[in-house]
């Protein structure tokens, strides 16, 4: 069950599209909301990064469950 989050949110003008958004769980959709995450598109991947009372250092993360890190590039 997921849900789409428009990365640019649509009330600041972030088109509807796939482009701009990234399925998530409900649970993680409203804690990127409730916790002010991050979310850039690098080549087609969607890197979160968590707000500095998370992590001072704002490194960018993904989900390695689905993606082994020997694929993880910041690039």
């Amino acid at each position: 069950w997921c849900e789409a989050h428009h990365i640019t949110y649509w009330s600041r003008g972030g088109p509807t599209s796939t482009d701009n958004g990234t399925l998530l769980c409900s649970h993680h959709h409203h804690l990127i909301h409730k916790e002010a995450w991050t979310i850039q598109p690098r080549a087609g991947i969607h890197w979160f990064i968590p707000p500095p009372h998370i992590d001072p250092h704002q490194e960018p993360r993904r989900n390695h469950y689905f993606h082994p890190p020997s694929l993880d590039t910041a690039a």
